[in-house]
């Protein structure tokens, strides 16, 4: 009964059940939460809790003494460190190669990611300072504030684990890390 109400209500509203689930796109969930870790999607802000869903375009944060790992459809794992801000920009998981696609934005923080069982040129991480694809990767990335006061990146490290990186710089610039040059340190663009 309560079911038949609540779709009643979305008819009557002029929405089709499919265009409320087209909004929210589930790409993974929340395995580890240590403290406040929040999600917002589309102006809506909720304090997420283990096991949560995450979704396609949505802002999660840290905040301080806290962190998170998230554990995507295609068994990624991405870990954000105290004060932290990734928007998850863009997943599918198509078997179809060509179709895959994972891409987040790192704005702010330390994280760790491992990627999963996308094709290897799915990947795409974007920072202030550079656009990274990986290739069967574990890397750690820190976005690096100028003081706390001000907030605003300076500098993003890159530390690959194993696998290899590819960071495109704003400049256009191409640096490869692989077992012979495992780091890099960018700076933002003023």
């Amino acid at each position: 009964m309560r079911l038949f109400g609540c779709l009643s209500a979305v008819l009557m509203l002029g929405l089709s059940p499919g265009a409320i689930a087209a909004d929210q796109i589930t790409v993974g969930n929340a395995k580890v939460i240590v403290r406040t870790v929040t999600g917002a999607f589309e102006g809506e802000m909720r304090q997420l809790q283990l096991l949560d869903d995450v979704y396609h375009n949505e802002l999660i944060e840290t905040e301080v003494e806290s962190a998170t790992q998230l554990l995507f459809l295609d068994e990624t794992t991405l870990t954000l460190g105290p004060e932290s801000r990734v928007v998850l920009d863009k997943f599918i998981y198509d078997p179809d190669p060509s179709k895959a696609s994972f891409v987040m934005t790192a704005t702010q923080g330390v994280f760790r990611f491992a990627s999963g069982k996308l094709p290897k040129g799915a990947y795409q991480i974007n920072t202030p300072a550079a656009t990274i694809g990986i290739r069967g990767t574990s890397l750690e990335i820190a976005v690096l504030p100028a003081s706390p006061e001000h907030g605003q990146p300076v500098a993003v490290d890159v530390r690959l684990e194993s696998g290899e990186a590819f960071l495109t710089t704003e400049k256009g610039e191409l640096i490869h890390l692989d077992s012979n040059r495992p780091w890099a340190r960018l700076l933002v663009a003023p």
